[in-house]
């Protein structure tokens, strides 16, 4: 086999072995607030067990050892709040969406909705502390064993805009390295099978093509910069599983002609021309690949 060859196989598989690896974004930016967020109320209900009740009344006490289960549920839901309004760390008590706060929720889900629709209404961003002349929830708290500064502590406040649609924002890092290689690896697979195709070169960009849609595919739900980056991966991957099942079947091909004595002229079957393109997307012109093929 040629050095060459032997070259380009070990470069498909790196890549292939990487893009593999690398299928697990990076953390965004609101995985780092949800993971905030999920340290912050695994704190709270520690704190929350450990408070001595013994002077609460009975329905206190089982009130509250609602709450703090309840907490947990909201805990593990993973479904917060989105600070989509202020570019510094801000409580909200409900968000444009309806997703409610850690205490909106237990407030809600105790059967007063009643309170929470109106400090939405009123007092979205307000901390808790900022409430207590609020005499139903006053009432709420002291009814449900709980007092405003354990309120307080419930209610965390949510990162500034982290998840700006219009923040394109930059490329991750791993990803960023993966892509290199994968459309590397899908580019040069992709001339092998043209130029000369094989079983091996076949095989091989089946295997590179198809890291590449995977790797892409998991990318597609982060930022803009990356999904346009994800998408171009994705388009190499296509071109090379489609050049390299080319490859495989003129190496059969090839085969046959072989076995039946055959050693008429070679016939070309496939043509395949990549080049720079532009294309508009909300009148904002993008540049990529224009891939074309003929079988």
């Amino acid at each position: 086999m040629e050095r060459s060859v032997v070259i380009l196989a070990v470069a498909v598989g790196s890549a292939a072995l990487f893009g593999a690896n690398a299928s697990s974004p990076g953390k965004s930016a609101r995985d780092l607030e949800v993971a905030r967020l999920e340290r912050h109320f695994d704190s709270v209900s520690v704190e929350l067990k450990s408070r001595d009740v013994s002077a609460m009344s009975a329905l206190q006490q089982a009130n509250r050892s609602k709450l703090v289960s309840w907490l947990r549920d909201y805990r593990n839901a993973d479904v917060f709040p989105r600070n989509d309004r202020f570019a510094n760390p801000t409580p909200f008590f409900r968000d444009k969406d309806g997703v409610l706060c850690a205490m909106a929720y237990l407030i809600d889900r105790s059967g007063r909705s009643d309170i929470v629709d109106k400090v939405a209404a009123t007092r979205n961003n307000a901390y808790i502390r900022e409430l207590v002349d609020d005499p139903t929830l006053v009432a709420w708290l002291n009814e449900w064993g709980l007092s405003a500064a354990e309120a307080a502590r419930i209610q965390p406040s949510y990162g500034g805009i982290p998840d700006d649609p219009y923040d394109d924002g930059d490329v991750y890092g791993d990803f960023a390295l993966a892509a290199v290689g994968l459309g590397a690896a899908s580019l040069g697979t992709t001339t092998w099978n043209v130029v000369k195709p094989s079983y091996l070169s076949g095989f091989l960009g089946v295997i590179a093509g198809t890291a590449s849609i995977i790797t892409g595919a998991n990318y597609l739900d982060d930022n803009d910069a990356t999904k346009r980056v994800a998408s171009a991966v994705i388009g190499l991957g296509a071109v090379s599983v489609g050049a390299g099942i080319y490859g495989i079947l003129e190496a059969r091909h090839e085969r046959d002609r072989d076995r039946d004595g055959y050693r008429g002229p070679r016939r070309r079957r496939f043509d395949l021309r990549v080049v720079p393109d532009v294309a508009f997307r909300q009148e904002k012109p993008v540049a990529g690949l224009l891939v074309h093929g003929r079988f």
